[in-house]
C-alpha cells in the first residue's frame, strides 16, 4: 500500500481519455497533430473504464501475442536518467536483453527513447494525451529496414520482425498520470485510422483507434521503479496483435500531494530467425 492507494483494485477506474473525433473514421483526409492547439481540434474526451491488469498478468490471461501488453521487471544499473549518454551505454542493453527474454527475440534493436516529465521541454516529449499507436502498419517494412540501417545490420529475407515499447518509471512510484492500455483482443481492427504526427518539423504516418464501448482499457496501478510495460507496436508475423494503442490518464484516486510521473520509454526492433 502507497500513499492511500492499493496495488490491486477490484473495481475498474473510471476516467475520460481523450480520442481522435469519430467522423474521421468517414473521411478521406487524416487529422494531423503535433501541438497542444491540433490534439484539442482533432480529439475529444470519452469516459472510459480502466481496468486493474496484474490478476490478468499473474493468471496469464494477458499477453503480448493476444493483448499486445504485459508486465515485467527490470532493475537498472542507470543512475542518472537525465544523462543520455549512460542512458544508450547501459539501459539501451537492458531494455535489449529484457525484449530478448520476454519475447524470444533472436536480437533486438533500439531505434531511441523519450523522457517524461513534469516538466516538458516541448509537446513532443510531455505526457501522452490521447489515444494513439506509435507506428502505422503500412509502414513496417519501410520503418524495420531503417532501424537495420541505423544499426549497422543487412536484413535477412528469412527473419520475422515485431517492434515494442517498453515504459519504466524512474525516481519513484507513478501515483499520478499512468499508462493505459487498449486490450488488442476488444479493438476492432477497422476502428483504427491514420493520422500525421507533425512533430520533430516531419510528417510522420502513424495510426490511433475512434472510439468504441467494446475497448477495454487497462493499466497497473502504482508502478514501481522496477517494473515496466511491455507493449505490441507493429508486427510482421500473422495471427498475432499488432497494435496496443495507449494514453496517459488523469487518476482520480491520487492524492492531492502525488508526486510527479516520470518515467523512460524505449522503441525496439526485434527479430525472430526463422529458418
Amino acid at each position: 500500500m502507497i500513499r492511500g492507494h492499493s496495488h490491486n483494485k477490484s473495481e475498474p477506474v473510471v476516467a475520460k481519455v481523450r480520442y481522435i473525433n469519430p467522423e474521421w473514421k468517414d473521411r478521406i483526409d487524416s487529422p494531423r497533430i503535433g501541438s497542444r492547439e491540433s490534439r484539442r481540434k482533432a480529439t475529444s474526451f470519452q469516459q472510459v473504464n480502466i481496468f486493474d491488469a496484474r490478476k490478468r498478468i499473474s493468471e496469464g490471461s494477458a499477453s503480448l501475442d493476444c493483448s499486445g501488453f504485459t508486465l515485467d521487471g527490470n532493475k537498472t544499473s542507470v543512475h542518472n536518467f537525465r544523462d543520455s549518454d549512460e542512458i544508450s551505454s547501459i539501459y539501451y542493453n537492458e531494455m535489449k536483453e529484457l525484449i530478448c527474454r520476454v519475447t524470444g527475440a533472436d536480437f533486438a534493436c533500439i531505434y531511441n527513447h523519450l523522457i517524461r516529465t513534469e516538466k516538458p521541454t516541448n509537446f513532443n516529449d510531455g505526457y501522452a494525451r490521447f489515444v494513439h499507436c506509435d507506428y502505422n502498419m503500412t509502414v513496417l517494412d519501410g520503418f524495420a529496414d531503417e532501424v537495420f540501417k541505423m544499426n549497422g545490420i543487412k536484413r535477412e529475407k528469412h527473419w520475422d520482425f515485431a517492434f515494442y515499447n517498453t515504459w519504466q518509471p524512474f525516481d519513484h512510484p507513478v501515483e499520478m498520470n499512468p499508462l493505459a492500455f487498449i486490450d488488442w483482443e476488444t479493438l476492432p481492427p477497422d476502428d483504427v485510422i491514420d493520422y500525421y504526427y507533425t512533430g520533430y518539423g516531419k510528417d510522420s504516418l502513424v495510426a490511433a483507434p475512434v472510439y468504441n464501448s467494446t475497448h477495454e482499457f487497462c493499466y497497473f496501478p502504482i508502478m514501481s521503479t522496477e517494473e515496466v510495460i511491455v507493449m505490441k507496436q507493429l508486427e510482421s508475423r500473422s495471427n498475432r496483435s499488432i497494435y496496443c494503442p495507449h494514453t496517459s490518464f488523469d487518476e482520480p484516486d491520487a492524492p492531492k500531494d502525488a508526486l510527479p510521473r516520470r518515467s523512460i520509454e524505449t522503441r525496439l526492433l526485434a527479430v525472430f530467425d526463422c529458418d
